[in-house]
């Protein structure tokens, strides 16, 4: 059954759905009840943390986004996700004994910043890589192997975060990737799902410069991570997972069973409403 939802109703979902606005508790919520967190199934203690730059643009509304994510790196897996997460909950951890009151979390909410359901756990041992992320409300999970890629190492060097990196390039799901590497860091690994060079990944971008990892912090640490843990999330596979997002931001009404009427230019003609949010993925094929 197709669900019929009116005009109201979408401009609200879609302005959820873009990150303009935020959801915020009634007054009569606030005060000094608890917080409910979410809870996290602990994978691994990290010895190092990465927090990277990622530069995205959309040539769509020719608009570029900056966000920051945190790579967390343990000796049996590593974790990526967005670094305002991990911001927040450092924080209920270090100044709220991980428990905040309502108030407490609205306040640091807004301090750091938007958040996101992306996660990225790299499994070493297993050879797999679990992607966990959100479409609207609804919680998914795929499972992978880890990627390879067939890498090929130049002598051209540059200098990030004070280390020397040398490049190389690859093809990876649709695009070309130039990577810079720190030979120093002993660890294969780097940003989202990329790795395989002898040493870690401090900058990679594409051809195109549409994507842009940049390293701008790294450092020792010891500290658990895992992931977030949720009441349900849908099983899916990768290319099923990326066609539902791809259906979702680029027509975010016809996702939802909505229907919009047309708008109507000044001079008569009509135009499509405003159905598209920001996109442009990593991953093309």
């Amino acid at each position: 059954m197709k669900l019929i939802v009116n005009i109201t109703s979408i401009m609200l979902l879609l302005f959820i759905a873009s990150g303009s606005i935020e959801a915020q508790s009634l007054p009569s919520e606030k005060g000094s009840r608890p917080a409910r967190l979410g809870k996290i199934e602990i994978v691994d203690k990290s010895v190092m943390e990465c927090v990277y730059e990622h530069s995205n643009y959309d040539p769509f509304f020719d608009e570029t986004r900056i966000e920051d994510w945190i790579l967390e790196i343990g000796r049996k897996a590593s974790r990526y996700g967005n670094y305002n997460d991990y911001l927040r909950d450092s924080i209920f951890v270090a100044d709220y004994n991980g428990k905040p009151t309502l108030d407490e979390f609205d306040k640091v909410s807004k301090k750091v910043g938007s958040c996101s359901l992306t996660e990225t756990l790299k499994i070493f041992n297993e050879n797999k890589l679990n992607h966990y992320e959100g479409i609207f409300g609804d919680y998914y999970v795929y499972t992978e192997e880890l990627p390879e890629f067939d890498w090929k190492i130049s002598n051209e060097t540059d200098e990030i975060c004070g280390y020397r990196c040398r490049k190389a390039t690859a093809e990876f799901r649709g695009r070309t990737w130039d990577a810079w590497y720190a030979e120093e860091i002993q660890i294969s690994n780097g940003p989202l799902k990329f790795g395989g060079l002898p040493g870690l990944i401090l900058k990679i971008e594409d051809e195109k410069k549409e994507h842009i990892f940049e390293a701008i912090q790294l450092r020792k640490s010891n500290k658990d991570f895992g992931y977030q843990l949720r009441s349900f999330r849908i099983p899916t596979d990768r290319k099923t997972f990326n066609k539902m997002m791809y259906d979702f931001r680029t027509d975010v009404v016809g996702f939802l069973g909505g229907e919009l009427p047309a708008a109507v230019k000044p001079d008569g003609t009509t135009a499509l409403p405003h159905r598209r949010l920001f996109y442009n993925p990593v991953e093309i094929d």
